[in-house]
């Protein structure tokens, strides 16, 4: 039996040997482990879908076994014509080996009716062939999506939205394609009317669409429930931080945001403190747990400033820990020691603005008191890199 076995296994091996593409992917072949997976485990129907797919694409064992229930090809022309399709069209054998891997039913489309009509609509849009590539490789779901149905429809509602094409196409490039995907009929639109009845502006729409596409991937029912939260709240709907918190409460669960609060209690500040920071700075909220215990300690703890700081500047928590609030507040602090600062708080200012300036208005302001500032600040810089 075993002999029987594996006479046919290497007659399936030396068919995919002697296709155009085994060397696609892997230059050996990966056999069966029998720790795995047995031939039992392996219908016969599925036997050469499932090597190929190791061989041609790079699919482990597992996956190819999963992938074979939702293909079934007995000859590697179907197959090997989108792999050629993908070399044709510019695409690396890595990623087209990603994009067979992460959307396996492409390798069974017909290249000329479903794949290249979706190249063709990209590239017409005035999207480079290298845009088209990178695209579809980071979001091959977009190949498995209708043309007709799904991605013209949302192209052109977001660049009605948006109001011009050349943003329209920065934003999906942006996203590497993602906001094609939101169902236009049972979200994207919905959901744009939400916001819409409110009175948010459509440039304001626009920006959460176009930043933060999977915002528009929510139920409807349970955005408009945020929606009013926010309203609620009393963000104006006229600025851009209603839309903002309006992405900050959908990302996060109500146990998560439970959470938020706690951590932010544990430090002193009250549940209307936290909420005002939250008005000021919606991305507040964002931040992981200890994202926030780290900057919290490090500015109530280390540098010995107030708490409140966060209310007051909310941005903070936005801010890199290792490479922009801790190098600047050890300058700080030595300014402190020598009597050249007097402020009790640091500024927000002297944290948010641009490397240059920090350097040029700090640091080089007081070299001739403290010249060994450059030194201490360039290498907490170095330790963050």
């Amino acid at each position: 039996m075993h002999n029987i076995i594996g006479n046919a296994l290497h007659k399936v091996r030396s068919a995919i040997r002697n296709s155009p593409t085994h060397h696609f992917y892997f230059d050996q072949f990966r056999p069966f482990s029998s720790s795995l997976a047995s031939t039992d485990q392996t219908p016969n129907r599925h036997s050469f879908t499932v090597n190929y797919l190791i061989n041609s694409c790079g699919f482990p064992l597992e996956k190819a076994i999963t992938a074979s229930k939702l293909l079934n090809f007995e000859t590697p022309e179907k197959p090997d014509s989108v792999i050629a399709f993908f070399r044709n069209h510019g695409f690396t054998n890595t990623q087209a080996s990603n994009i067979i891997r992460n959307a396996p039913q492409v390798i069974v489309y017909n290249p000329e009716k479903t794949l290249l009509p979706k190249l063709e609509f990209f590239k017409s849009k005035g999207f480079s062939s290298a845009d088209v590539v990178k695209i579809l490789s980071k979001t091959p779901d977009l190949l498995r999506k209708s043309l007709e149905n799904q991605i013209i429809p949302v192209f052109y509602f977001l660049k009605d939205l948006i109001g011009s094409e050349e943003r329209t196409l920065s934003a999906i490039k942006r996203f590497a394609g993602r906001p094609l995907l939101v169902d236009l009929e049972s979200r994207m639109a919905p959901n744009v009317d939400i916001l819409r009845e409110v009175g948010v502006p459509d440039v304001k729409v626009a920006f959460l669409l176009t930043r933060q596409p999977r915002t528009f991937m929510t139920r409807c029912d349970r955005f408009r429930q945020i929606v009013e939260e926010v309203k609620g709240m009393d963000f104006n709907p006229l600025r851009f931080n209603f839309v903002v918190a309006v992405h900050a409460m959908n990302s996060l669960s109500k146990l998560a945001w439970e959470k938020k609060f706690e951590v932010y209690k544990k430090w002193g500040l009250s549940e209307n403190e936290i909420l005002v920071a939250f008005g000021k700075y919606p991305w507040f909220m964002t931040k992981s747990e200890d994202k926030i215990t780290r900057v919290m300690d490090f500015l109530v703890n280390k540098m010995g400033l107030d708490y409140l700081l966060v209310v007051k500047y909310p941005l903070f928590l936005s801010l890199s820990f290792e490479k922009r609030i801790v190098p600047r507040c050890v300058v700080y602090r030595a300014l402190q020691a020598k009597g050249l600062i007097k402020k009790p708080n640091i500024s927000i200012k002297m944290l948010k603005s641009t490397e240059m300036w920090f350097v040029q208005k700090v640091v080089n302001l007081a070299k001739e008191e403290a010249p060994e500032l450059l030194k201490l600040y360039e290498e907490k810089l170095a330790l963050a890199r």
